[in-house]
């Protein structure tokens, strides 16, 4: 199959993954706003397209699947995902089918506070969440939570907008900075009310990288879970695969309930040994080599999904695996 990979940055150990499957794939083809980007270094193909925002960029997308003879599309960007799924049908007509999550799957992962009805919805311990100031300053003052807390955008990844505030003057000024920020920044598009900064509760502890693996057909096949030793540029730098017995209950309730297609990444909290789901994002993540390079291939998983041969899967991999990314130097396209 030849297959297109959309804002493919830096993810070139992805491309390298999927490469490696020479039974399944034909042609890796990718995209990005920049020719530096690194991942481009591995595609057997390279196309220079427009923001994600242009009014052009589904259209040149769709030129690229084209000329590319595409079987399928696969997006590593956030902030693409609900651009991508206005258009299904259209690639549809082309004949791509898009390892997307669907609508409801992909609102309820890109708003935050979605993301906290939908654990309460289906108890799936989350950290208290507040998009009304005047309710969560309710909320401290009668001590059902305390300071630090977050105060972060209700749209948008990679920490932008993030404040860790300690009083109420600070939480104040974090709330109105948070609002004038979003207002003047590509994620004012996505606003669907006026109520667009989440505060929530701080929760300080272990944090765990999880890879829900679901097939094409939206069923649920597995989970992988690395704890994260630490973090760089919003991003898992290093980590340790663990049992995910503790996880299997809520990793089972994400992908029966979602039923989005691919992987879900998802992060959680631990405290005095209570778990709390902080997000969700429904694409191959940042954490996802550490998974894969013990032993968790999901990336031959949704290939074998791909190919009809989904009952092939079996996701198993290696516990107490530490690894740790590094920096490499690639020629720019």
């Amino acid at each position: 199959m030849n297959i297109l990979f959309t804002c493919v940055g830096r993810r070139k150990y992805l491309i390298d993954y999927f490469k490696a499957e020479q039974g399944f794939v034909s042609k890796l083809v990718g995209v990005d706003m920049s020719n530096t980007a690194p991942a481009l270094a591995s595609c057997d193909s390279w196309h220079l397209v427009p923001n994600v925002y242009d009014e052009h960029y589904i259209d040149r997308i769709l030129e690229i699947c084209q000329n590319e003879s595409i079987n399928v599309l696969i997006s590593l960007n956030d902030m693409e995902l609900p651009i991508l799924a206005k258009s299904r049908d259209r690639f549809s007509d082309l004949g791509v089918r898009l390892v997307l999550a669907n609508d409801a799957a992909i609102d309820i992962c890109s708003d935050k506070y979605k993301t906290y009805l939908f654990c309460k919805e289906n108890n799936i311990p989350v950290p208290a969440s507040f998009i009304e100031l005047n309710e969560a300053l309710q909320f401290i003052k009668n001590k059902s939570i305390n300071y630090p807390l977050i105060v972060k955008p209700r749209w948008g990844s990679a920490s932008f907008g993030l404040h860790v505030v300690e009083s109420e003057i600070e939480l104040k000024e974090a709330y109105l900075d948070c609002k004038e920020s979003l207002s003047s920044s590509y994620l004012s598009q996505f606003k669907e009310s006026e109520d667009d900064v989440l505060i929530q509760e701080f929760i300080k502890g272990k944090e765990y990288g999880l890879d829900i693996l679901n097939d094409m057909d939206g069923k649920y096949r597995g989970v992988v879970c690395k704890e994260k030793l630490s973090m760089r540029a919003g991003e898992t730098d290093k980590a340790i695969t663990v049992d995910a017995s503790r996880f299997n209950a809520f990793s089972r309730i994400i992908g029966d309930t979602l039923k989005h297609v691919g992987n879900m990444d998802c992060d959680f909290l631990e405290r005095d040994g209570q778990l709390y789901l902080l997000e969700l994002n429904p694409r191959f993540g940042g954490g996802y080599p550490f998974s894969h390079e013990a032993g968790a291939n999901l990336v031959k998983a949704l290939l074998l999904s791909l190919s009809g041969r989904g009952d092939e899967i079996d996701i198993t991999y290696d516990t107490n695996k530490v690894f740790a990314k590094c920096d490499t130097i690639v020629a720019a396209r």
